[in-house]
């Protein structure tokens, strides 16, 4: 088996990281690719109007170990949506990025191709 002994479907999630420290679950998923496809039509739906401003990144995670015991492992960062609708913005697209985005990046909108990871 690989790095993550679960055999359970959902072994990826994406969670919004609030300022000064809360956390939102955004989606669950069976790979990488189904979570960075969903969670930014989760945001709309997951994230109030108010809260949008306080977060500051948003965590790919994986479950690594027994389906009954682990813990999730942060895998990279993803783009924090600039609207309600869910669009990145500009200077994100979809890649890992080494740090946690700015909240002064651009708010051009753009459209985000995702990758299959299996």
């Amino acid at each position: 088996m690989s790095m993550s002994e679960s055999t359970g479907a959902q072994d990826w999630r994406a969670v919004a990281c609030l300022a000064p420290g809360g956390e939102r679950l955004l989606c669950v998923g069976e790979s990488s690719s189904q979570v960075r496809a969903a969670y930014a039509g989760a945001w709309g739906e997951v994230i109030r109007d108010e809260d949008r401003p306080t977060v500051r990144a948003i965590s790919l995670q994986r479950w690594a170990g027994q389906a009954w015991a682990g813990t999730w492992e942060h895998q990279t960062y993803l783009a924090v949506p600039a609207t309600r609708g869910g669009k990145a913005s500009a200077s994100e697209t979809g890649e890992a990025v080494a740090a946690a985005p700015s909240p002064d990046a651009a708010e051009v909108e753009v459209e985000v191709e995702v990758e299959d990871e299996a």
